[in-house]
């Protein structure tokens, strides 16, 4: 009545399910690591290009070139600090050959980061961005 094959079939599955997520569970954790560490890298890219957004805006407020480009710079600088950000070296470059009513400063922010502080396994990136901002088109015009 009982056939010795259909039990010990079902004895032969038994723990399967734990084997399976042995080996599971690691393949797992590696995934997750690796989707940890894009993301951060991505975020990193992102505040980049905040600060050279910031950079860009403040610069365009500014009432000369040379305090254009030492504003920008400073604002570049803060805005990676304040984000958490480490770079080591950071430069922030401001273009203002149009830097007249209805012209646009351009800034290009890189910053150099340990790839460690990223979640990586080492070395340096250098992440960059670019952007530009108008000058106000009625700077200087009495209304």
């Amino acid at each position: 009545m009982n056939n010795p094959q259909r039990k010990r079939s079902r004895r032969d599955d038994r723990g399967s399910a734990s084997v399976e997520l042995t080996l599971l569970v690691p393949v797992l954790v590696v995934v997750l690591a690796l989707m940890v560490i894009a993301g951060r890298q991505v975020s990193a890219a992102l505040i980049t290009q905040d600060a050279a957004s910031a950079a860009a805006r403040v610069a365009s407020l500014q009432r000369d070139p040379a305090s254009a480009r030492t504003h920008a710079h400073q604002a570049a600088e803060r805005e990676l600090t304040d984000r958490g950000v480490v770079c080591a070296p950071f430069s922030a470059v401001v273009d203002t050959s149009e830097f007249e009513p209805g012209g646009v400063v351009k800034a290009r922010v890189a910053c150099t980061v340990s790839v460690i502080d990223l979640g990586g396994f080492g070395g340096q990136r250098t992440l960059t961005a670019t952007s530009v901002s108008p000058v106000d088109p009625y700077r200087g015009q009495m209304p």
